[in-house]
């Protein structure tokens, strides 16, 4: 149990510490980090794939299946728009604003859950989502620019678990298929800057396209580390210990990279951490319930 603890944290500490990472990168468009970081992914994956006979069989198994093809096409989509605006929001210093969508994940979860899956909504859980609607929407209604990077960010991730949910495949061989099938107009994209004279890589510096290189492991490891800490524990326990991730990229774009933040930001936080306070108590309420029937 200890070791999954300790796989699972270095996979949220990765995703927490991604605002350090592409930050680097913050003098090249977003868009080409996007198509890089997906291009240098698809290597990593692949190797992944490789050393593992039951990710190969799932990669061969979906690859044959044309109903599984096209849902991971959606959620390819899905989720090279999500990787997308958060590369922009680093680079636009909203870091900050990016981590409250991925707070508010877990609760957009539950909601899609009932809208899509009918499943139950508990009172617990009906007070969490108002206790985060409450906050999200004084935040709103205090900023001055509007905080679309929170709504895009939870939203996107949030949908990208809803299209997961039923799915065969798994999350590496899953994510190898979903980059796979977006490779040729990620590669076609890369050209066509290259011929506009507009991209970057190769054309700054070194370091430059050392960063970019480096955005496949960076984007995969995390995931990986997640993929085999969440086998060994319990999912109550791995969706608590998310908040890791995003409490994590809250600090990076408020205490180290020195963002904006003032007391109606503050309040609209409070909101949402108190709406996860009490999902957090609901599972473990839950989770200590079905534990006592099992005795």
């Amino acid at each position: 149990m200890s070791k999954g603890y300790a796989v699972i944290l270095a996979g949220y500490v990765g995703w927490g510490l991604f605002p350090l990472y592409w930050v680097l990168l913050r003098h090249v468009p977003a868009f080409e980090v996007l198509l890089h970081r997906m291009l240098w992914a698809a290597p990593v994956l692949l190797l992944l794939v490789l050393f593992s006979e039951r990710r190969r069989t799932q990669v061969k198994l979906a690859l044959r299946a044309w109903s599984e093809l096209k849902w991971l096409a959606l959620s390819g989509l899905v989720v090279s728009f999500n990787w997308g605006i958060y590369i922009w929001a680093v680079a636009n210093e909203r870091v900050v604003e990016a981590s409250m969508g991925y707070f508010l994940t877990p609760l957009l979860n539950v909601l899609s859950g009932v809208l899509l899956f009918h499943e139950r909504l508990t009172r617990i859980n009906l007070l969490a989502i108002l206790c985060a609607a409450a906050g999200v929407a004084y935040y709103f209604a205090t900023s001055v620019v509007l905080p679309w990077v929170a709504l895009m960010v939870g939203a996107s991730f949030a949908l990208y678990g809803a299209l997961r949910k039923n799915m065969a495949t798994n999350a590496v061989p899953g994510l190898f298929i979903e980059i796979l099938l977006l490779l040729p107009f990620t590669l076609a994209l890369i050209l066509w800057l290259h011929l506009q004279g507009e991209a970057m890589f190769l054309q700054h510096s070194r370091l430059t396209d050392f960063w970019l290189l480096l955005a496949g492991p960076v984007t995969v490891l995390p995931l990986a580390f997640f993929t085999a800490g969440s086998r060994m524990l319990p999912m109550t326990t791995v969706g608590i210990l998310f908040y890791v991730t995003p409490s994590l990229q809250f600090f990076c774009g408020l205490a180290l990279l020195g963002e904006a933040f003032d007391s109606n930001k503050l309040i609209g936080f409070l909101g949402i951490w108190v709406g996860l306070a009490s999902f957090s108590y609901g599972l473990l309420k839950n989770r200590n319930a079905r534990a006592e029937e099992c005795v």
